[in-house]
């Protein structure tokens, strides 16, 4: 008893000396700086991670819900919009649905619109959309019954929702229409009046077998619309004309050289577009049967869409899930691994510039920041 009483006596002598020796933690509110043309934000469990992919320096964190399919930036009202899920309890009890506003300088939330309880909450891109007037921002719903959920970012508040049977994914073209991929084979284009409510709605031809070779759930922006492509490597090109959907010709991503032939895409966000070049670089990987196309890529190659030929092939070190390119005069490629990895090349040397390390948990994605 004598010596836990002496040595309890000591620790009280001792500490005030050594707490004076702590610095105080300063509390406040750090601004974001300007963002530059190569931030980027991977999507995690954990929220959103913002880097400068050119220094590989961490700039920030949106601390957004578990479940989330992602967010939109809008840059004239400088803030965030993301598509989150809660349960009272955590993990289970009431849900909210709700589209959060963060404030973009300190990445704090400011707002909530309450949605309709149906956000699909896995992490893809184009589970949401900004649409071209800047105001309509677009969330898809699986509940496992698909709809689109509008909600008017301006005046904060829930538009409508769209049923969408059996057509998913949200690709924004015009000012007020968006297209969507159907699993009939067909497109789906859907036009919006000024309030948000569906004004017409139209359906492409078909151009694809859903049980023979079924489209990807990917589809890439490129400067005047989108590529489509399936997992044989079929891809095509989507313009939209008025209310008319415009298909090109098919063509192959594997080129004609027959040593490629056997090549598949494949991976989680596995393919990306520079629009001022025309450059698409996707994840390739070679296999030995059927049902590939959640395997990581081996090879990332560069695709030149306008002319439609491959220009070069990049092999990596480790097999890659996920792959982003900034849209600046001197784009960055980001590539994600499958142990973790976040790796940045020069997009038009295709060289590697460095290796973010420490990058925090694993991103299912990379989008512009």
């Amino acid at each position: 008893m004598r010596v836990i009483v002496l040595v309890v006596s000591c620790l009280l002598l001792w500490a005030p000396g050594a707490w004076s020796q702590i610095e105080p933690e300063q509390v406040g509110t750090a601004t974001l700086p300007e963002p530059g043309a190569n931030w980027i934000a991977g999507i995690t469990r954990n929220g959103a991670y913002i880097y400068d992919a050119v220094t590989g320096d961490m700039q920030g964190l949106i601390s957004l819900s578990g479940y989330t399919s992602g967010f939109e930036v809008d840059r004239v009202r400088r803030q965030v919009y993301a598509p989150e899920l809660y349960y009272s309890r955590g993990v289970h009890g009431e849900r909210t649905d709700v589209v959060t506003v963060y404030d973009f300088d300190n990445l704090s939330p400011v707002a909530e619109i309450e949605v309709p309880q149906k956000i699909a909450v896995l992490r893809f891109r184009r589970h949401v959309g900004m649409l071209g007037d800047n105001r309509h921002f677009l969330v898809f719903n699986m509940t496992p019954a698909q709809s689109v959920t509008v909600v008017d970012v301006e005046d904060r508040e829930f538009a409508g929702e769209i049923s969408t049977p059996g057509c998913a994914m949200i690709m924004p073209v015009a000012e007020r229409d968006f297209l969507m991929i159907c699993s009939d084979g067909t497109l789906q284009l859907i036009q919006l009046d000024e309030q948000g409510a569906e004004a017409n709605r139209e359906r492409s031809k078909k151009i694809f077998e859903v049980l023979e070779d079924p489209i990807f759930d990917r589809p890439v922006p490129t400067a005047s619309g989108w590529l489509v492509y399936t997992h044989s490597g079929k891809a095509f090109h989507v313009t939209v004309d008025g209310d008319d959907i415009e298909i090109s010709d098919s063509w192959a991503l594997q080129g004609d050289e027959e040593d490629d032939q056997a090549w598949r895409p494949g991976g989680g966000e596995f393919a990306t577009v520079h629009k001022a070049t025309g450059l698409m670089y996707m994840l390739m990987h070679k296999p030995e049967e059927d049902y590939t196309h959640h395997d990581p890529g081996t090879e990332i190659w560069v695709i030149d869409v306008k002319d439609q030929r491959l220009l070069e092939r990049i092999e990596l070190e480790t097999p890659a899930y996920s792959v982003y390119v900034t849209q600046s005069d001197a784009p960055r490629l980001v590539v994600s691994d499958e142990e973790g990895g976040l790796h940045v090349y020069d997009a038009i040397k295709l060289t590697l510039d460095h290796t973010i390390e420490d990058p925090g948990p694993g991103a299912a994605y990379f989008r512009a920041f």
